[in-house]
């Protein structure tokens, strides 16, 4: 059997069943474990990741996003116009800016797959790299923007809300976006309240977001009335 470690073409649903290569007693196929850390994903060169371009730099936010605005003005926006999946693993944003006001702030998730990029305007393109010092570049037609994001979907659902602050930020706080970690529970440094430098974990579903989808996610703080700069940092996988 030929050794590579080129990812073959992926199939369609419905293709044949074939025995695998390698299997036990009851044809149950062995294989290498997807996940467990990640680490197969960045093996194989399907782990890809994201940052802004300057160190302690941040890119500026809507100035004030309301409860309105949760599906049309995006901080985070990801088009998948490959012809894979894309799974997301986790967001992390850092203010470097805390802008003004703002004593109630939300993380709101939402997935539209419209067939073409939900960004109409605004924001900083992104380009992720691969984790694999040797992987390839990025599948042609996955996009991600970050920043004052404004977005136009047809058919958008709701797939994730939760309270991430209920006082006025401050710069150094921290927010990790954890997707498909939903057995635990959200932690942080201090209560959502506190008024010192917060560093808080959410845990949402899992998400995949299809050839032809998006995934737009909002911070909303209705009282804000100063937009907020970010540091962000963001991971996923593509199968």
């Amino acid at each position: 059997m030929a050794i590579a470690r080129t990812l073959p073409t992926r199939n369609a649903d419905g293709s044949a069943v074939v025995t695998p290569s390698r299997s036990g007693p009851y044809l149950e196929a062995y294989a290498l474990p997807l996940g467990g850390g990640n680490w197969a994903f960045a093996d194989e060169g399907s782990y890809y990741v994201g940052n802004n371009a300057t160190l302690a730099t941040g890119i500026a936010g809507h100035a004030a996003p309301v409860v309105a605005d949760t599906d049309t003005k995006a901080l985070f926006s990801l088009f998948n116009g490959s012809t894979k999946n894309v799974v997301m693993d986790y967001l992390f944003t850092e203010l470097t800016n805390a802008g003004t006001g703002g004593t109630i702030t939300y993380t709101v998730a939402y997935l539209d797959n419209k067939g073409t990029t939900a960004v109409s305007s605004g924001g900083t393109a992104i380009t992720p790299v691969s984790s694999l010092s040797n992987g390839a570049g990025l599948p042609a037609g996955i996009v991600t923007t970050f920043g004052a994001v404004v977005t136009a979907m047809t058919s958008s659902v709701k797939v994730g809300q939760q309270i991430a602050r209920e006082v006025i930020p401050v710069v150094q706080d921290t927010l990790l976006v954890k997707f498909g970690a939903v057995s635990g529970a959200p932690h942080a440094g201090l209560t959502s309240a506190g008024t010192a430098t917060n560093h808080m974990v959410q845990l949402f579903a899992p998400i995949v977001i299809a050839p032809g989808g998006n995934l737009n996610i909002a911070h909303i703080s209705p009282s804000q009335s100063a937009a907020r700069s970010y540091q962000v940092s963001f991971g996923f996988w593509v199968r």
